[in-house]
């Protein structure tokens, strides 16, 4: 996440960015109805397409071969690879939920039109909630701007300058933290709306000034942005302090949290500050071999 972490999921456009470390699904099938699930993360499972058994490890895939259930006529073998770093605390729910359910359309012939809409609801039913922010960006890749459903909107934004990671160490899932805020909402309901209002049109000024090209107000914004974030109450001292050394580089155009907060990562632009990672923007998403 770039810009507008919270806000869009009260209906403001974010902007978010697809990083070049994929995520591998390979579909084998079968002559027989069982599927069978192996990855680098968990132990090898297996269910069948008659009684489809839950996996707490493989939770979204599991919800993705239930979304195509009806279609699927016979069973598959499905192997996950993935380059993702998780030092960097890049989620891959996101990225795995993507990439299944791009193998089952080309495996049961499903219209590729629906599934942003599908990925969506999948990552709702097993979180709660969630803007879908990060599914535009797996599936489309680049840097894009993107407002949550109803009314979903994914536009193509200009490369940015150098964009580098520095994970905290440690993450507070965003339910946990969106509890947090709904705690301290209560009783404060205009004062938060009106925070959520300002997050909303300084992405806007991110979205105009990266349409640009303008590096320059583009970062300013980034920052304004993290000082919204502190008001939140989601940077807390480590945070700050990472955002703290990126800005001691003079060639930083910007330092801030990237994501939900109390944890997770903190995004630089313009420069690779000390203790963070280079990384490069992925200008494909999803992609699929048939």
């Amino acid at each position: 996440m770039i810009s507008g972490e919270h806000a869009v999921v009260y209906g403001h456009r974010a902007i978010v960015a697809a990083i070049e470390q994929r995520l591998t699904v390979t579909l084998t099938e079968r002559a027989d109805r069982q599927i069978r699930i192996t990855s680098e993360i968990a132990a090898p499972f297996e269910t069948s397409l008659d009684d489809l058994q839950p996996s707490n490890p493989y939770r979204f895939v599991m919800a993705c071969i239930e979304a195509h259930h009806e279609q699927i006529a016979e069973g598959f073998d499905l192997n996950i690879s993935s380059e993702i770093d998780p030092t960097l605390g890049l989620g891959s729910s996101a990225a795995v939920t993507i990439a299944v359910l791009g193998v089952l359309t080309a495996f049961t012939g499903a219209d590729r039109k629906e599934l942003h809409d599908t990925a969506v609801s999948i990552i709702r039913g097993i979180q709660g909630r969630g803007s879908g922010a990060d599914l535009a960006a797996s599936l489309t890749g680049g840097m894009i701007s993107y407002c949550a459903p109803p009314d979903v909107q994914i536009t193509r934004l200009p490369r940015p300058p150098q964009l580098a990671l520095c994970y905290a160490g440690y993450k507070t899932p965003t339910a946990e933290v969106l509890q947090r805020i709904s705690e301290r909402m209560q009783g404060n309901e205009a004062a938060f709306a009106k925070l959520y209002e300002e997050m909303g049109q300084e992405t806007e000024t991110a979205i105009l000034a990266a349409k640009g090209e303008d590096w320059e107000d583009f970062s300013a914004s980034l920052t304004r942005y993290q000082a919204l974030m502190e008001d939140l109450g989601v940077c807390d001292d480590t945070l700050r302090g990472i955002i703290t050394r990126a800005n001691r580089d003079p060639q930083t155009l910007a330092a801030k949290i990237s994501g939900s907060g109390l944890g997770d990562c903190v995004v630089a632009l313009g420069t690779v500050p000390k203790g963070f990672t280079k990384v490069e923007l992925a200008m494909e998403g999803l992609i699929i071999h048939e």
